[in-house]
Protein backbone atom coordinates (compact mmCIF):
# COMPACT_ATOMS: atom_id res chain seq x y z
CA UNK A 1 0.00 0.00 0.00
CA UNK A 2 2.72 1.93 0.99
CA UNK A 3 4.92 1.66 -2.66
CA UNK A 4 1.09 2.37 -4.57
CA UNK A 5 0.63 5.82 -2.32
CA UNK A 6 4.32 6.60 -3.40
CA UNK A 7 4.04 5.88 -6.91
CA UNK A 8 0.64 7.55 -6.85
CA UNK A 9 2.34 10.83 -5.61
CA UNK A 10 5.02 10.71 -7.86
CA UNK A 11 2.60 10.18 -10.88
CA UNK A 12 0.54 13.31 -9.27
CA UNK A 13 3.58 15.66 -8.50
CA UNK A 14 5.25 14.51 -12.43
CA UNK A 15 1.18 15.46 -14.08
CA UNK A 16 1.50 18.87 -12.29
CA UNK A 17 4.58 19.32 -13.07
CA UNK A 18 4.26 18.47 -16.63
CA UNK A 19 0.76 20.28 -16.72
CA UNK A 20 2.75 23.91 -15.45
CA UNK A 21 5.11 23.46 -17.91
CA UNK A 22 3.39 23.39 -20.54
CA UNK A 23 1.27 26.10 -19.16
CA UNK A 24 4.35 28.27 -19.11
CA UNK A 25 4.70 27.38 -22.57
CA UNK A 26 4.62 30.32 -24.57
CA UNK A 27 3.13 30.18 -28.26
CA UNK A 28 4.47 31.77 -31.48
CA UNK A 29 1.43 33.92 -31.94
CA UNK A 30 2.31 35.46 -28.17
CA UNK A 31 5.46 35.84 -28.65
CA UNK A 32 5.54 37.91 -32.06
CA UNK A 33 2.87 40.35 -30.31
CA UNK A 34 4.53 40.98 -26.97
CA UNK A 35 7.96 42.01 -29.66
CA UNK A 36 5.64 44.03 -31.46
CA UNK A 37 3.94 46.11 -28.47
CA UNK A 38 7.62 45.94 -26.69
CA UNK A 39 9.32 48.08 -29.88
CA UNK A 40 5.51 49.98 -30.75
CA UNK A 41 8.07 53.09 -31.12
CA UNK A 42 10.23 51.47 -33.49
CA UNK A 43 7.98 50.42 -35.62
CA UNK A 44 5.69 53.81 -35.62
CA UNK A 45 8.75 55.83 -36.58
CA UNK A 46 9.43 53.41 -39.57
CA UNK A 47 5.72 54.03 -40.50
CA UNK A 48 5.82 57.26 -40.66
CA UNK A 49 9.22 57.44 -42.34
CA UNK A 50 7.27 55.69 -45.18
CA UNK A 51 4.24 57.47 -45.29
CA UNK A 52 6.65 60.74 -45.43
CA UNK A 53 8.90 59.39 -48.78
CA UNK A 54 5.66 57.91 -50.15
CA UNK A 55 4.25 61.61 -49.91
CA UNK A 56 7.56 63.06 -50.81
CA UNK A 57 7.87 60.22 -54.13
CA UNK A 58 4.33 61.37 -55.12
CA UNK A 59 4.78 65.33 -54.90
CA UNK A 60 7.64 65.01 -57.09
CA UNK A 61 6.00 62.54 -59.33
CA UNK A 62 3.08 65.29 -59.71
CA UNK A 63 4.86 68.10 -60.09
CA UNK A 64 6.88 66.65 -63.42
CA UNK A 65 4.06 65.62 -65.00
CA UNK A 66 2.10 68.98 -64.08
CA UNK A 67 5.98 70.65 -65.66
CA UNK A 68 5.80 68.65 -68.69
CA UNK A 69 1.93 69.29 -69.20
CA UNK A 70 3.02 73.38 -68.95
CA UNK A 71 6.26 73.22 -70.77
CA UNK A 72 3.69 71.26 -73.93
CA UNK A 73 1.34 74.11 -73.53
CA UNK A 74 3.93 76.85 -73.47
CA UNK A 75 5.63 75.69 -76.43
CA UNK A 76 2.50 75.62 -78.29
CA UNK A 77 1.68 79.10 -77.08
CA UNK A 78 5.01 80.48 -77.70
CA UNK A 79 5.28 78.64 -80.82
CA UNK A 80 1.90 80.00 -82.28
CA UNK A 81 3.09 83.44 -81.53
CA UNK A 82 6.29 83.67 -83.43
CA UNK A 83 3.81 82.05 -86.40
CA UNK A 84 1.52 84.96 -86.46
CA UNK A 85 4.60 87.55 -85.35
CA UNK A 86 6.60 86.75 -88.70
CA UNK A 87 2.81 86.90 -91.00
CA UNK A 88 2.63 90.27 -89.81
CA UNK A 89 5.83 91.03 -90.08
CA UNK A 90 5.75 90.19 -93.83
CA UNK A 91 2.93 91.79 -94.79
CA UNK A 92 4.44 95.52 -94.77
CA UNK A 93 8.02 93.83 -96.35
CA UNK A 94 6.22 92.65 -98.72
CA UNK A 95 4.42 95.90 -99.78
CA UNK A 96 8.12 98.19 -100.07
CA UNK A 97 9.50 94.73 -102.15
CA UNK A 98 6.48 94.97 -104.51
CA UNK A 99 6.76 98.77 -105.18
CA UNK A 100 10.71 98.36 -105.71
CA UNK A 101 10.22 95.39 -107.93
CA UNK A 102 7.19 97.02 -109.74
CA UNK A 103 10.09 99.94 -110.72
CA UNK A 104 13.01 97.90 -111.37
CA UNK A 105 14.60 98.98 -108.42
CA UNK A 106 16.26 95.26 -107.18
CA UNK A 107 19.18 97.42 -105.60
CA UNK A 108 16.81 98.68 -103.50
CA UNK A 109 15.01 95.78 -102.42
CA UNK A 110 18.40 94.32 -101.40
CA UNK A 111 18.93 97.13 -99.13
CA UNK A 112 15.03 96.55 -97.99
CA UNK A 113 16.25 92.57 -96.61
CA UNK A 114 19.65 93.42 -95.21
CA UNK A 115 17.66 95.68 -92.83
CA UNK A 116 15.07 93.53 -91.91
CA UNK A 117 17.52 90.21 -91.48
CA UNK A 118 19.30 92.23 -88.61
CA UNK A 119 16.61 92.25 -86.58
CA UNK A 120 16.87 89.50 -83.68
CA UNK A 121 16.09 85.95 -84.78
CA UNK A 122 15.36 86.25 -88.64
CA UNK A 123 18.40 84.22 -90.99
CA UNK A 124 17.56 84.74 -94.79
CA UNK A 125 15.29 86.26 -96.95
CA UNK A 126 15.19 85.81 -100.44
CA UNK A 127 12.82 87.05 -103.25
CA UNK A 128 12.41 84.98 -106.58
CA UNK A 129 10.47 86.23 -109.38
CA UNK A 130 7.33 83.73 -110.66
CA UNK A 131 10.37 82.28 -113.71
CA UNK A 132 12.11 80.91 -110.20
CA UNK A 133 15.20 83.06 -110.53
CA UNK A 134 16.66 84.52 -107.38
CA UNK A 135 16.69 88.47 -107.45
CA UNK A 136 17.73 89.28 -104.14
CA UNK A 137 18.81 87.51 -101.08
CA UNK A 138 20.51 88.12 -97.97
CA UNK A 139 22.75 85.70 -98.94
CA UNK A 140 24.22 86.88 -101.59
CA UNK A 141 25.52 82.82 -102.86
CA UNK A 142 21.82 82.62 -103.74
CA UNK A 143 20.81 85.44 -106.08
CA UNK A 144 20.59 84.19 -109.56
CA UNK A 145 20.28 80.70 -108.60
CA UNK A 146 16.64 79.09 -109.32
CA UNK A 147 14.92 79.17 -105.95
CA UNK A 148 13.89 75.32 -106.39
CA UNK A 149 17.43 74.24 -105.72
CA UNK A 150 16.85 75.90 -102.13
CA UNK A 151 13.29 75.60 -101.57
CA UNK A 152 10.37 73.44 -102.46
CA UNK A 153 8.55 73.71 -105.62
CA UNK A 154 4.99 74.87 -104.12
CA UNK A 155 6.58 77.61 -102.26
CA UNK A 156 6.74 79.58 -105.76
CA UNK A 157 2.99 79.08 -106.51
CA UNK A 158 1.93 80.09 -103.44
CA UNK A 159 -0.97 82.68 -103.55
CA UNK A 160 -1.23 83.89 -100.16
CA UNK A 161 1.06 84.32 -97.00
CA UNK A 162 2.08 80.68 -95.74
CA UNK A 163 3.90 79.73 -92.79
CA UNK A 164 5.74 76.01 -92.33
CA UNK A 165 7.81 74.61 -90.32
CA UNK A 166 11.62 73.28 -91.20
CA UNK A 167 13.33 70.36 -90.24
CA UNK A 168 16.08 72.76 -88.95
CA UNK A 169 13.62 73.37 -86.40
CA UNK A 170 12.82 77.20 -88.07
CA UNK A 171 10.25 78.72 -89.39
CA UNK A 172 9.35 79.75 -93.46
CA UNK A 173 7.40 81.80 -94.56
CA UNK A 174 6.18 82.25 -98.06
CA UNK A 175 4.58 85.80 -99.09
CA UNK A 176 3.40 86.05 -102.49
CA UNK A 177 4.78 89.55 -104.17
CA UNK A 178 1.63 90.97 -105.87
CA UNK A 179 1.60 93.66 -108.94
CA UNK A 180 -1.29 95.50 -110.37
CA UNK A 181 -2.51 92.62 -112.64
CA UNK A 182 -0.10 89.95 -112.22
CA UNK A 183 2.14 88.34 -109.87
CA UNK A 184 5.61 89.57 -109.35
CA UNK A 185 7.43 86.81 -107.91
CA UNK A 186 7.73 85.37 -103.95
CA UNK A 187 9.36 87.15 -100.68
CA UNK A 188 10.81 83.99 -98.47
CA UNK A 189 11.80 84.69 -94.60
CA UNK A 190 13.62 82.17 -92.66
CA UNK A 191 14.00 82.67 -88.91
CA UNK A 192 14.89 80.85 -86.09
CA UNK A 193 12.36 80.63 -83.09
CA UNK A 194 14.14 81.78 -79.85
CA UNK A 195 14.65 79.13 -77.68
CA UNK A 196 12.39 79.68 -74.25
CA UNK A 197 12.70 77.69 -70.19
CA UNK A 198 10.27 77.10 -67.62
CA UNK A 199 12.92 76.80 -64.96
CA UNK A 200 14.01 79.89 -63.02
CA UNK A 201 17.60 81.16 -64.12
CA UNK A 202 20.17 80.50 -61.66
CA UNK A 203 21.93 83.82 -59.94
Amino acid sequence: MANEKHVSAESHSAGGTAEQAGGSRETPQKSQFKTLVRHWRLIGVLVLLLMVAGTYVWKNIAVSRTKAHLVQQAGQVISDQNRSYLRLAAVPLVWVVRSEMMRGNYDQVNQYLVQFVREPNMKEIVVARTDGRIVAATNKQREGAPANDFFPPEVLRTDTITVTSREDGGIMVAAPVMGLNEKLGVLILIASPPEYSLDTPSR
